[in-house]
């Protein structure tokens, strides 16, 4: 559908909204208006207000002025519950079903269609019988919805959406985790709702998907709104530009502690792991700290767990120490003097019931059992009380409960239980994120500290100013494959462009300086 058969009538619009946190403007002042049968791209790096802006619009967040009219009326939604019934519906990139239940009840899940009072199978059968042909999904309404693969989940989440009568659907970030013929299937569904006179607010990192299907772009920077462009009207290096802006932070004056005239300490070779990881490459040295940085959904995560054997590779090999080791688990990759700070440490990194000397001692309790079943709790005591003032934990007490901890803190219990392995390698995935400006500091320097003792260091982030912070060398990863490879002192506007544009242009194995 082209920008002029488009309808004028505006179904959403934000007027000078604004939004701020205790020290952080996320919102300034944001205007944004969206049109009927629309495809709108919402685009900006992380931090820019994206979330903010439509957490404000479905009532997640109450906005600290400003005005939202939705279909004529100005309204202020308590909750998202609420924007729902009316209409706005929001498909997140995290997915939001109930995994024991039916596809069914999860489409109806909390507007069930009843008859005389009673809940009535008859008329949601129906409906979903209606909502399948109507749109060409092909979803049997029994299936239990944890059977269904990534794809699946994400049809059924619109499949609820349209199923409440959704005039406006917000997409966050939709085809992450998708594979290309599943990211096809989703655009094909996004032009029938269109078609439909169904409006889009579609977010994401990925340039190629913006000017597939998408007419209009409006860009954040900052918590401000940059522009708002006819997409065929303009192209990915405005857009880029758009986004960057001009960016020129200076990189900490550090001193490296990379030995690049010794042998790697790890070596990856052709590695894939698909969909996510494609074909990657490298080489990390002792005392490096190797920055990758790229955007949701590049691989990053995806390549910290093939490292680490939490996910099995497809193909490729992995050398640590010049010796090819085959990651089938975890297990193998500790024995081989790997660790990693997973992306998300409550989930994955610790047990929050748990005090914070047994987080700390776990990885290594053969080191405090001198027979199965017995601990030598005072051996334990010591070392974490050790690595409690190393790495300056702040805490009552050892015998806290790791819940009670703030982030930046609970993260440190996390780098201290790895620590303890004595690994020769540190994958660090996104390593600051959640935790406050001084804790992100110590973090910093903790992992200073670790290169300068002869540790390497995989720093992944999403937020390059930090990984140009800590690094010796930078990679930037886009669609499962290294686009670019910067030198300590890079520009951080180039770097950015390289992540958000991607393989625009063929790499001749260029290292930028």
């Amino acid at each position: 559908m082209s920008l002029d058969s488009l309808s004028s009538k505006t179904i959403l619009e934000v007027r000078k909204v604004s939004k701020s946190f205790p020290g952080v403007q996320a919102l300034d002042k944001v205007d944004m208006d969206i049109r009927e049968g629309e495809v709108h791209a919402l685009l900006g790096e992380n931090g820019s207000g994206k979330s903010t802006l439509t957490k404000c619009i479905v009532g997640a967040y109450q906005r600290d002025s400003g005005k939202i009219v939705y279909a004529g009326n100005e309204v202020s939604f308590s909750s998202p519950t609420e924007s729902f019934k009316q209409g706005i519906s929001v498909i997140y990139q995290e997915r939001s079903l109930i995994p024991k239940l039916s596809i069914e009840q999860n489409v109806f899940l909390g507007d069930e269609l009843l008859s005389s009072g009673f809940l009535s199978e008859n008329k949601m059968r129906k409906r979903f019988v209606e909502l399948c042909e109507s749109f060409g999904f092909d979803l049997p309404p029994e299936e239990k919805v944890f059977r269904l693969g990534v794809a699946q989940q994400k049809v059924v989440e619109i499949m609820k959406a349209l199923s409440r009568n959704s005039r406006v659907v917000i997409m966050d970030e939709p085809t992450a985790s998708l594979s290309k013929e599943e990211a096809d299937h989703l655009f094909n569904i996004i032009s029938q709702l269109k078609s439909r006179g169904i409006s889009i607010l579609y977010i994401t990192h990925i340039l190629d998907e913006v000017f597939r299907i998408t007419d209009r772009i409006t860009v954040l920077r900052d918590g401000k709104k940059i522009s708002t462009l006819d997409t065929p009207s303009t192209n990915k290096e405005e857009v880029v530009n758009l986004m960057v802006g001009e960016v020129f932070h200076d990189v900490e004056d550090i001193s490296s502690f990379a030995r690049y005239d010794h042998p790697a300490v790890l070596s990856l070779k052709n590695i894939k792991k698909l969909p996510r990881v494609k074909d990657i490459s490298f080489e990390v040295y002792p005392g490096e700290i190797l920055g990758i940085t790229g955007l949701t959904g590049s691989g990053k995560t995806e390549l910290a767990r093939a490292v680490f054997g939490a996910e099995r590779v497809d193909s490729g090999e992995i050398f640590v120490d010049g010796k090819q080791v085959q990651l089938g688990s975890p297990v193998d990759a500790i024995n081989s003097g790997i660790a990693l700070i997973p992306e998300d440490r409550k989930s994955d990194g610790l047990v929050l019931l748990f005090e914070v000397f047994k987080n700390i001692t776990l990885p290594a309790i053969d080191e405090f059992t001198i027979k199965p079943g017995i601990i030598i709790t005072r051996r334990e005591y010591r070392k974490a009380e050790d690595y409690r003032e190393r790495l300056n934990i702040r805490l009552a007490s050892i015998h806290q409960q790791t819940k009670f901890l703030s982030g930046g803190n609970q993260q440190k219990v996390v780098i201290a239980k790895w620590l303890l392995t004595n690994p020769k390698l540190l994958v660090m995935d996104e390593a600051t994120q959640g935790i406050d400006v001084k804790a992100k500091s110590e973090i910093y320097s903790i992992v200073r500290e670790l290169a300068e003792n002869g540790f390497s260091v995989i720093f992944i982030s999403s937020e390059v100013p930090e990984v140009q912070r800590v690094s010796d060398r930078i990679l930037v990863i886009a669609d499962g494959e290294i686009v670019g490879e910067f030198k300590r002192g890079a520009r951080q506007d180039e770097i950015l462009k390289k992540a958000l544009s991607g393989k625009q242009e063929q790499l001749d194995n260029q290292v930028v300086s």
